[in-house]
């Protein structure tokens, strides 16, 4: 390894956010702290950094231009005299427009970057303002493909439709991982799976329709009430709202599954918390780049029920702890029906889970895969 530490920004500029690409940025950068030879440094446009867990270093330009693909001055300045001594840029998201516009930027002056979409090229990315994206694509997004050094991705899946549209630009899979230490938030007397009266199926995430397949979770369920082996199962959907909580409400009053499902909104508690009151944790996503919020409830002993359209699908398989399905209404209802017919196993495949992530999921290893691929492509 080179006596240099490798120093790359990860560009996300609304870091802190409660959402999946914050808790990723936040755990590799602490996990940076712990290997020798690289820093990872956060460049966000947040006017306020109160929430900030503490240990990431923040390259920070406040920036409240409603323009969304405008960019700070100062930011285009330090990076071409290279102010921070960066070696290369990492960017998040698809369809990013702020990523675009300094892409274009970094092309520019010769600083090369990794691009880390974490959702897959698939069809149904394109469903929602599909015009938008259309055009979008075309002027930026196949540009930013292109450019990179590699493109990281948090599935060997997701290499397919990448490959299907002609991209020949090298792939790395690295999977996310877990901040062990949030074991800490668990309470003392966390619920045993399948032991209370009723049972409590969590859906935890924003209230996205179309990403995350909340309507056919909620359709599903409506059809499994019909079922006279279903009694005292709760649905519990707890996350921001994402334009579409109203819609999804008024489809579970439609279906006179109202008074079984509950639409909490955010939660102030720890993500391990909330998962820690559940029977079964869901993730029904249409297309999901990883599925981060399934790793946490594996991390706190929960049997969990996943798309297999999913990244951490084939984690969950390994684990041996819950059930695939494909994300229609029939297969998410098989899927909970199985799950109920076996629920002397949940607490077993609770700690199948706890130990697999524990083992094979920790940021550590996802941040020396990390440093490797740095090392190579910058």
């Amino acid at each position: 390894m080179s006596d240099h530490p490798i120093r790359v920004a990860q560009f996300l500029p609304h870091y802190p956010s409660k959402e999946g690409l914050s808790a990723y940025c936040r755990g590799l950068s602490k996990a940076f702290e712990d290997l020798e030879g690289g820093e990872c440094p956060i460049i966000s446009f947040r006017p306020n950094l109160a929430r900030i867990a503490g240990h990431e270093e923040i390259l920070h330009y406040p920036w409240k231009s409603k323009n969304p693909m405008s960019l700070p001055s100062q930011l285009l300045t330090d990076l071409k005299e290279n102010t921070h001594r960066l070696d290369g840029i990492v960017f998040h998201g698809p369809y990013h427009p702020k990523v675009a516009m300094l892409r274009r930027y970094l092309q520019k002056i010769g600083m090369p970057y990794i691009f880390v979409p974490h959702d897959p090229y698939v069809s149904e990315l394109t469903k929602h303002h599909a015009y938008r994206k259309w055009v979008f694509w075309h002027l930026f997004e196949k540009a930013t493909i292109k450019g990179a050094r590699a493109i990281q991705i948090l599935s060997p899946s997701h290499e397919v439709p990448l490959r299907g549209l002609g991209f020949k630009v090298p792939v790395v899979e690295i999977a996310n991982g877990c901040e062990l230490e949030t074991l800490n938030e668990l309470p003392e007397n966390p619920n045993i799976p399948g032991t209370g009266e009723r049972v409590r199926i969590q859906y935890m995430g924003r209230m996205d329709r179309n990403h995350k397949g909340l309507d056919i979770l909620i359709r599903a369920f409506g059809e499994l009430l019909k079922d006279s082996r279903v009694d005292k199962v709760d649905l519990v959907l707890t996350g921001h709202d994402w334009e579409d909580r109203e819609v999804l409400e008024n489809l579970a009053r439609s279906l006179d599954a109202g008074d079984r499902i509950t639409f909490t909104g955010p939660r102030p508690e720890h993500s391990l918390v909330i998962h820690a009151e559940a029977d079964l944790v869901i993730l029904p996503s249409r297309f999901d780049g990883f599925g981060l919020t399934i790793v946490e409830a594996m991390l706190a002993a929960r049997p969990v029920l996943v798309s297999a359209r999913a990244g951490v699908a084939p984690h969950v398989e390994r684990a041996n702890g819950g059930w695939l399905f494909e994300p229609n209404v029939d297969s998410i209802k098989e899927a909970i029906l199985e799950a109920l017919s076996e629920r002397s196993r949940w607490e077993a495949m609770g700690h199948d889970n706890h130990n697999y992530v524990t083992s094979s999921l920790t940021w550590h290893q996802s941040a020396e895969k990390t440093l490797a691929m740095y090392r190579k492509y910058f």
